[in-house]
């Protein structure tokens, strides 16, 4: 992945953030066996980490927007300290509720399903598109709204590849294809290229 960011790595899951120090993009690296010890046990301890970025919590209130998880934390609660770090502010974007609770917590819990499904090992990468040439921020602050989320997951064994799309403006979710996720990353002046190696 390769972005106009900063990286910070927490072994398997790594934060990449654009150059407004918003979080942009959340890389999990999962094995078959860590998908079988899930517990569901959530930290629910958000916090900031270094370079600080222009989060608060408090910006969320009667925003109609949740701290949406990039990578989610039922996918971390195999390791209490990776289950921790996933309620950086830095895995986390602006995302409308309905959305997040709903059409996206549902792929989340079936993306969970399909590693258990394939047996195998995955790289999972979850991120946003902002629209760069009209910023949108929550009232009071310089917290980015993205427009779209999104979410590829690679199967390390078998080279299987599956994406998706999501509206941040009227929830619609599409699976999709890596090069239509770019297309549109481009087209909001956002720069992220993502190569298979």
């Amino acid at each position: 992945i390769d972005s106009t960011s900063f990286s910070i790595k927490h072994g398997p899951l790594t934060f990449y953030l654009d150059a407004d120090t918003a979080s942009f993009i959340s890389v999990q690296k999962i094995t078959y066996s860590d998908i079988l010890r899930l517990t569901g046990v959530r930290s629910d301890k958000w916090h900031k980490e270094k370079p600080f970025g222009p989060y608060k919590k408090e910006y969320y209130l009667h925003t109609g927007y949740d701290l949406g998880h990039l990578t989610p934390s039922n996918i971390t609660s195999y390791n209490d300290s990776l289950n921790y770090t996933s309620f950086s502010f830095f895995n986390q974007a602006p995302q409308l509720a309905g959305f997040n609770r709903g059409k996206w917590a549902n792929l989340e819990g079936n993306i969970e399903l399909l590693i258990i499904k394939k047996q195998e090992n995955a790289t999972i990468v979850t991120g946003v598109i902002y629209n760069n040439i009209n910023k949108e921020y929550l009232d009071s602050s310089r917290v980015k709204i993205p427009v779209y989320f999104f979410k590829i997951i690679f199967f390390l064994e078998s080279n299987e590849i599956h994406a998706w799309l999501g509206s941040n403006v009227n929830g619609l979710l599409l699976e999709t294809t890596i090069a239509n996720i770019i297309d549109i990353a481009k087209q909001n002046k956002n720069k992220v290229y993502i190569r298979i190696n």
